[in-house]
């Protein structure tokens, strides 16, 4: 929300520096995230009178004018084809200084001299976008007579700074001129005073009278209309147009603006209809049928569902309740009659409408959110008024409504003693019933409790909190006591166990060339359903967008899509990280249980070294090399192990493998399928995901140092031929099984399948290695070791060579 200071001051005479306003105004809790000051480096800028313009004898697209500013005539040379004699405009005089440091001087452009500079509005800094289309490629011109030599800022409205506001969800309040004022009042004192309302009906539209019904009074709980007549479509009032430009919105014309005028000024958005399109005399609004269609105000045709509310003629809809207006009755220059639409929609219902169809508006902003109750006839009278003035409208009929408002204040009781504990203070009633009074809320005081009244453009304050936190802003945050915590004994701050594993595991991973990356929890439907089970995704009800519609059930999409972005941008060796949440859904009616995961993906060649050319490929051995290095980290090598599957479609069949702790699935190491690798532009590529909070969960004992045998290990190499779906774990898990002590490690160091070799059978090297700690082994106790093993892996169907 913009908030104009010179727009304020109509509402409530505040006259601090802006500086300090904005200063105050973010102490009280809405952050001014910007100050735009349009008169920042602007000099000499004042209203010139054209006298005459004549054609330049030497360009065809430039034009001498004899320029009045004021005592003195100058002759100042514009390219702008829509500049005319006997108008006024905006110069900047020789000397004078325009927005980003452009400073004019005296020149001479194709033998004519220029004294200054006829200026547009784009070259005062107004954006583009917010230029009215008669002024787009040409200068701005007054509509209405100027004093020649005055101050060009005052007459356009520009001697002024704009506040933007940042706005939390909660605050819809403050997305209004009216809501501003109130701020301000609460933080500087003062009265608001609401523009003129107030009508007086002709009631010449007996023929034209119309009737409002709502088929639902959840879908509207208001409806209210007014008709105005003899309307003359014409640009808005300079004034008007100016304001606009500075709030963001571009001036289309006089009946056009002043709906966006009054949003502003009351937050009650409004809709004007073209009278004689409607196509009845009723105006009528329910919930859309499945698959309906109509065209709305960008010409598209929408195929509309059963939880959008519609605006209808009683037969098809006219407008797309609180979103957008339809085509055929839609306000012209040809338009002579008017209807104009203030109501209140189901909140829900138009978000999900808006959110659907990505039509996000002034409008939807503030109907889902919630329209203040008060300001809903108030805005629809300002608006008749306004068309009365400025358009020569004839307000033929009385309001035309159905439904009701709700107009009574709702209450909340509290009491000092409540306020007082929750803030640390120690306020009177009297001091607590005057910061309340200063934000426009009554606070009644009956014995020992306190009765707020909540007026309906502050229906957010909705419990004791809200009213305690109201108090806590408007007396000041920075009049909060400061005190320490109470304690009866001093402990060192240290980091959990969980905590200290997690920064280990960072260490390590970027320690081996990984870099972290982090993305969102939400993800697309297609996306939910890759490298997880067969488990319905969770789906929110009302998701951003079809790619943010579903919590993820595993990180590796969205590392793919990390490494996809790298290497559209030349970035061929890409190795990530994530530490986050996947959600696994438990139904509809239960909350998903949320697991932290650890996923890596690498591409590419690791620890690349030209000089040495040397380089480590991204492949299932470098993954699984990385996921045991943690594993050792943690001291949980000897509780993990492997078991080769094809887990997921997106997976190489042959080169993936499940995780196991203590038996139990908790992740999985793979190369991801050559199919769905193409499908993504990517070259081979490896990735890994284990469930981190069951890494976490196992406790360690103390640590035990042993002293380093003064023994010397003996080793023996096995050679042998396996079937080919033999895995070599399988192997070893025998080997282990079937040695009975001193065997300290089993290390695979060859496997061999091809040339010599039978089909469908393998050769596999092991190698044993033997150690007494307390004594040097001989050939006899190793022969009697070595025996059972190899007797072990016969009967496993291994052939020893």
């Amino acid at each position: 929300m913009k908030v104009s200071k010179e727009w304020l001051n109509e509402w409530i005479q505040i006259d601090v520096p802006i500086d300090e306003l904005a200063e105050k105004i973010t102490r009280g809790g809405i952050e001014v995230d910007d100050v735009i000051d349009y008169t920042a480096e602007v000099k000499h800028l004042v209203v010139g009178y054209v006298e005459r313009v004549e054609q330049h004898p030497e360009a065809d697209r430039l034009k001498i004018c004899q320029v009045d500013t004021g005592g003195e005539t100058n002759q100042i040379i514009c390219g702008a084809p829509n500049v005319e004699a006997d108008s006024y405009v905006v110069v900047c005089k020789v000397g004078g200084r325009l927005p980003g440091g452009i400073k004019i001087k005296r020149a001479k452009l194709r033998g004519e001299v220029s004294e200054g500079m006829i200026c547009s509005l784009e070259e005062l800094g107004i954006p583009e976008d917010y230029v009215p289309q008669e002024y787009q490629n040409g200068i701005f011109m007054f509509q209405e007579e100027k004093t020649a030599g005055s101050n060009a800022l005052e007459a356009l409205l520009l001697d002024d700074q704009v506040m933007e506001f940042d706005l939390t969800p909660n605050r819809k309040d403050a997305l209004s001129m009216a809501g501003a004022a109130y701020e301000v009042r609460a933080l500087f004192g003062g009265e608001v005073v609401l523009p003129e309302h107030e009508v007086t009906e002709k009631n010449t539209a007996e023929d034209g009278a119309l009737e409002i019904r709502n088929e639902d009074a959840a879908a509207v709980p208001y409806y209210g209309a007014r008709v105005v007549e003899n309307v003359k479509i014409a640009p808005a009032p300079a004034w008007m147009q100016l304001r606009l430009i500075k709030a963001g919105i571009r001036p289309i014309n006089n009946v056009v603006d002043i709906s966006n005028y009054v949003l502003l000024e009351f937050g009650q958005p409004l809709h004007m209809f073209d009278r004689d399109h409607i196509g009845s005399d009723q105006i009528v609004t329910r919930y859309a049928e499945e698959d309906e269609k109509m065209t709305t105000l960008d010409g598209k045709e929408r195929h509309l569902e059963s939880q959008d509310i519609v605006i209808t003629n009683g037969m098809e809809p006219i407008a797309l309740a609180g979103v957008m207006g339809g085509a055929f009755s839609e306000v012209t220059d040809e338009t002579t009659n008017v209807v104009i639409e203030s109501a209140v929609f189901n909140p829900v219902s138009i978000r999900r409408t808006s959110s659907r169809l990505n039509l996000r508006s002034e409008a939807s902003t503030r109907f889902e959110k919630g329209v203040s109750h008060e300001f809903v006839l108030k805005a629809l009278d300002r608006a008749a008024l306004l068309l009365e003035q400025y358009a020569s409208g004839t307000i033929s009929t009385p309001v035309i409504s159905d439904g009701a408002l709700e107009l009574e204040d709702t209450s909340i009781d509290i009491s000092e003693h409540f306020i007082n504990a929750h803030l640390g203070m120690s306020l009177t009633t009297e001091e607590i019933q005057e910061s309340l009074s200063k934000l426009g809320l009554k606070a009644t005081a009956k014995g020992e409790r306190l009765e707020v009244s909540i007026p309906s453009r502050r229906d957010d304050l909705k419990i004791k909190e809200d009213i305690t936190e109201e108090v806590a802003r408007i007396y000041g945050y920075d009049a909060l006591p400061s005190s320490l915590p109470e304690y009866t004994k001093i402990t060192p701050g240290r980091l959990t166990d969980e905590q200290t594993k997690v920064r280990i595991i960072r260490h390590q991973l970027e320690s081996l060339g990984l870099s972290q990356s982090i993305n969102y929890a939400l993800t697309s439907r297609e996306k939910a359903a890759q490298f997880s089970g067969p488990e319905d995704a969770l789906e929110l009800l009302m998701p951003m967008s079809e790619d943010h519609a579903v919590l993820r059930k595993s990180i590796i999409p969205h590392l793919v899509d990390n490494v996809v972005y790298n290497k559209n941008r030349q970035q061929k060796n890409v190795q990530l990280y994530e530490i986050g949440k996947i959600f696994v859904s438990n139904g509809t009616t239960v909350l998903p249980d949320e697991e932290e995961m650890l996923a890596g993906i690498l591409t590419g060649d690791m620890n690349r070294t030209d000089w040495l050319g040397t380089k480590v490929p991204a492949d299932f051995y470098a993954a699984k090399g990385i996921v045991e290095s943690i594993l050792e980290k943690l001291g949980l090598e000897g509780n993990v192990r492997y078991e080769q599957v094809a887990r997921f479609d997106e997976l190489h069949p042959g080169r993936s493998a499940d995780v196991l702790l203590d038996n139990e699935t908790i992740g999985f190491i793979g190369e991801l399928h050559p199919k769905y690798a193409r499908e993504n532009d990517l070259e081979r590529t490896a990735v890994f995901e284990v469930n981190l909070d069951r890494l976490l969960a196992v406790k360690q004992g103390n640590v035990v140092y042993e002293q380093l045998s003064r023994y010397p290990s003996i080793t023996r190499d096995i050679a042998l031929v396996v079937d080919a779906s033999v895995a070599a774990d399988t192997l070893v898990r025998t080997i282990e099984a079937a040695a009975r002590k001193y065997l300290v490690d089993v290390y695979v160091f060859d496997v061999y399948e091809g040339e010599n070799m039978e089909a469908g059978r393998k050769s596999v090297a092991l190698r044993l290695t033997y150690l007494n700690k307390e004594n040097t082994l001989t050939d006899e106790e190793i022969e009697k070791l070595h025996t059972p093993v190899l007797e072990a892996l016969e009967e496993s169907g291994a052939q020893i060579r």
